[in-house]
């Protein structure tokens, strides 16, 4: 057990502290991938690469000010894949009705401001206004970061890469506060940015075996800009530990223990990392997923939720509350709709810091993870069949 703390502790300081953040087209998407194959190796595994076809993104610089009274404007941020802006004006507020309508109101060279926020029941989501704003001629837009903590924006509110001249950003709770309390004065948005075509890339340590498939699976890109502790820094050591855990006990079972990039990424319906390995594996048959992400957080009940129970051995474990659901959140959902049964290791966290700069190491229990660790151990033996 102290081994374990130990290297899931020094995992995390790597990725978290070291490398920082890893979203698609960063240096530390690249340097994550190098040291994850470097441990698996050190472990005795050869691992390998396989590679498919992002955008990347690379922020240079970023600034909200409030032009009027000469000071930035509190908790805002860029967000994902936005483009470069620098404009300066009166911010078009756009409620609700507006969004509704916008084909009807002139955007054209503004900075708009989206009272509203959008989820799955509304109108449009984000990444929907901000792509419709930029084919109408906006040069910025700032979205409200509602859905997650309220000290810090979350840098992926709006994540569409298909933007072609919009800046974007996100302000959170504080920062629409004060813009809303400001909402006549003059703004400058400048942001230096850039997209481009990325080759991500997962990372595989394989167990041969002749006697059933099996995959450890877990996301090591970020949002931009976050350190990404708990989504998903903790999965990824967890699946790291897992492999040198297995790699003699795996009881003649095939087990893949697979690093994917791009989860946070997800353009389209399935995150393309994992939809990439499930996709070249359409042929074979892999009984089970284990996915680990947001796991381990100090404040948190941990919870292994899964489907398709009636395709798996009888199964129970022994520290955290099981759940059979079809809903799905990450990259168990390539393996899901592939008809593959899902296991999901995470935490229920009351609060919501996950793709902000609050999502950082300090929020992370190492003993939780390594009880989680142990807890998926026991849950494998019994889907093996060994106890």
């Amino acid at each position: 057990m102290q081994t374990l703390r130990a290297n899931l502790e020094r995992h995390m300081r790597e990725l978290c502290l070291n490398i920082g953040t890893r979203h698609t087209g960063s240096s530390g998407e690249r340097a994550a991938a190098e040291y994850l194959a470097g441990v698996f190796e050190s472990y005795g595994y050869a691992p390998s690469f396989e590679e498919y076809p992002t955008v990347g993104w690379e922020l240079k610089s970023f600034s909200l000010c409030n032009m009027t009274e000469n000071r930035p404007v509190p908790a805002a941020e860029a967000c994902f894949f936005s483009q470069s802006a620098d404009v300066e004006g009166k911010l078009l507020w756009l409620t609700a009705a507006d969004i509704v309508d916008i084909e009807k109101i002139t955007v054209e060279n503004r900075i708009c401001f989206i009272e509203c926020w959008s989820s799955a029941d509304n109108v449009m989501g984000r990444n929907k206004i901000a792509e419709v704003l930029d084919s109408k001629g906006a040069v910025a837009a700032i979205f409200i970061s509602n859905i997650h903590t309220s000290l810090a924006p979350s840098t992926k509110i709006e994540r569409s890469p298909f933007l072609k001249q919009l800046g974007v950003c996100a302000v959170s709770q504080e920062g629409a506060f004060d813009i809303a309390r400001h909402k006549n004065d003059t703004y400058r948005i400048k942001i230096e940015a850039r997209c481009f075509d990325n080759v991500s890339r997962n990372v595989i340590a394989t167990c041969a075996g002749n006697h059933g498939y099996g995959v450890f699976g877990a996301h090591y890109d970020t949002a931009p800009l976050v350190q990404g502790a708990g989504d998903n820094a903790t999965g990824t050591a967890m699946v790291l530990e897992l492999a040198r855990l297995l790699r003699d006990d795996s009881s003649g079972m095939k087990l893949d223990f697979v690093e994917f990039s791009a989860e946070e990424y997800i353009p389209s319906v399935l995150p393309p990392g994992s939809e990439d390995y499930v996709r070249r594996r359409r042929d074979e048959k892999i009984d089970w997923m284990m996915n680990f992400d947001d796991f381990g957080l100090l404040v948190g009940e941990p919870i292994v939720r899964g489907n398709m129970f009636d395709k798996l051995p009888p199964f129970k474990s022994k520290r955290y509350r099981v759940v059979e659901s079809d809903v799905y959140n990450g990259d168990d959902k390539s393996f899901g709709v592939a008809g593959i049964p899902t296991l999901w290791y995470y935490d229920a966290n009351p609060f919501s810091q996950l793709h902000t700069s609050c999502d950082s190491i300090d929020t992370i229990d190492f003993g939780k993870m390594a009880e989680g660790v142990l807890d998926a151990v026991d849950l494998f033996k019994q889907l093996r069949g060994v106890q």
